[in-house]
């Protein structure tokens, strides 16, 4: 089996499993009850908060979430909590989550996505003149899931800084595969454990303390944030996974390396100025992605066709647009190939292979 579908989830790493068995035996204690079991599992949750805001060189409030759309869900609901009514402006590259998250305050504010340049890069000129006004909040991922755009959003954060507007970013593809400074981001910043080769299930929400707020009198974990017992074991080796190597250079290499091939093959490569090193949007003007993606699956060879949340089916408005655009094609016929550290030049080989003769077999 080739797994390239890294971006849907990782594989946890060996000594990350080893470490969650045996914190699941030794840490199985309920983070809030008040017996000495109880005051070590919450001991090693501040533990794992503490360097989680070391590692990013940070000094926004650790929240732990069930996941990355957890931790996107409850960043809306704080950052809105204490605004007054007005517009709220989205990259239009987001995550379902976003949008599930935004729906039930579309009654109260109206939604704005961002411009884009012909090459689908954020237009930061055009975005500036529309944080003129009422905008009531950004939100703005790191790393596009779909195409690997690492997005504008230490200069997007400073904009919104100058003007008051909090920030909300999804991190979910960006953290640890990507640098940011995340005190530059006026609002939030979130991640999770299964896209960085942990364990599903735990997520983290990075928030800045002045939008920290009780959203419901009954919430009584995470500082009024939630309910539901942590996983402590979970939370433990996020922390683990983040001092890991995460293996950038290398992944790097074999994306340039993929890149070369598929053209060789007659495959488009979407283009940015700055990319992200694990994931490469590919476009097949002929033939249509899910025929290529089950192609490849009856080889064991596992990539995607979307982002997982929306079944594989699901393009963003901002890949869309630009795959009609620039590429002249569409969302049909696009391919996404996420690899991970562990992916070997031989693997993107044998990949191509496969994908010539699909080509092949349909062009005759």
């Amino acid at each position: 089996m080739i797994y390239l579908d890294n971006a849907a989830t990782t594989k946890p790493d060996a000594h990350v499993l080893e470490a969650y068995a045996k914190l699941s035996g030794d840490m199985f204690y309920n983070s809030e009850s008040l017996h000495g079991g109880g005051l070590d599992a919450n001991s090693l949750l501040e533990q794992a908060r503490n360097y989680i805001k070391k590692y990013f060189d940070s000094g926004k409030q650790v929240i732990f979430t069930g996941s990355g759309s957890h931790a996107n869900e409850i960043a809306i609901q704080l950052l809105l909590k204490e605004r007054k009514p007005g517009r709220i402006l989205i990259s239009p590259y987001e995550h379902l989550s976003i949008e599930a998250a935004l729906e039930p305050y579309s009654d109260i504010y109206s939604f704005t996505m961002m411009p884009l340049d012909r090459n689908g890069h954020i237009d930061l000129d055009r975005l500036g003149e529309m944080m003129e006004g009422d905008i009531a909040l950004v939100v703005m991922q790191h790393v596009n899931s779909e195409t690997g755009y690492r997005l504008p959003v230490e200069a997007v954060g400073d904009m919104c800084g100058a003007r008051d507007i909090p920030l909300h970013t999804d991190g979910v593809q960006g953290a640890h595969k990507d640098g940011i400074d995340i005190d530059r981001i006026p609002g939030s910043y979130s991640f999770s454990a299964h896209k960085i080769h942990g364990t599903k299930g735990t997520g983290a929400l990075m928030m800045d303390y002045r939008y920290m707020n009780v959203l419901n009198s009954h919430f009584h974990h995470e500082s009024g944030t939630q309910n539901g017992t942590l996983d402590v074991p979970g939370i433990g080796v996020m922390a683990m996974c983040l001092s890991s190597a995460p293996g950038i250079e290398r992944m790097q290499n074999v994306r340039q390396y993929l890149i070369a091939k598929m053209k060789s093959i007659g495959v488009i490569t979407l283009d940015f100025d700055v990319a992200a090193p694990h994931i490469l949007a590919c476009a097949t003007p002929s033939i249509e992605g899910q025929y290529v993606m089950q192609g490849l699956s009856s080889k064991n060879i596992y990539v995607s066709t979307g982002t997982a949340c929306g079944r594989g089916r699901v393009v963003s408005r901002g890949l869309e647009a630009l795959l009609g655009g620039r590429y002249g094609t569409s969302g049909n016929h696009y391919i996404r190939i996420s690899i991970s550290k562990n992916t070997t030049p031989d693997e993107i080989d044998t990949l191509v292979s496969h994908m010539y003769h699909i080509l092949q077999e349909v062009r005759q």
